[in-house]
């Protein structure tokens, strides 16, 4: 079997090029030797008042080692009853939140459908 000169050609360019483009994205990289996570964890009983309305208090989470220069990853972790966990905030919508002065806010808005959830788990790492 004889391959076609231009073949070879070709492969060491897109090898050389796939080198070439792992070297500069290296730039843009940022080594975070002492990252933190904190898991805020609320069963039906947390984020439901006892008048049945949703509980404020929950979107509102004092870290106060968070920095200002540094934001935060938050994902937001749902369980209905009966069911297994998923996460509105990672493939379907973009997670609403504040942060200054050790404080991180996040949005009523990310907690849209609460009245169905059995458990809600707030991760954040910062």
């Amino acid at each position: 079997m004889r391959f076609h000169p231009f073949f070879f050609i070709g492969s060491l360019y897109f090898i050389f090029l796939g080198f070439y483009n792992a070297q500069d994205n290296s730039k843009n990289l940022e080594l975070f030797d002492s990252l933190q996570k904190r898991v805020y964890s609320y069963s039906k009983i947390d984020f439901i008042t006892p008048e049945g309305e949703f509980n404020e208090a929950i979107c509102t989470l004092s870290i106060p080692d968070l920095k200002e220069d540094s934001p935060p990853f938050v994902a937001i972790y749902y369980k209905r009853d009966n069911s297994m966990w998923f996460t509105e905030s990672l493939y379907r919508k973009r997670l609403r939140f504040s942060f200054k002065d050790g404080v991180l806010k996040l949005d009523r808005s990310n907690f849209w459908d609460w009245f169905e959830i059995a458990e809600i788990k707030i991760v954040v790492i910062y």
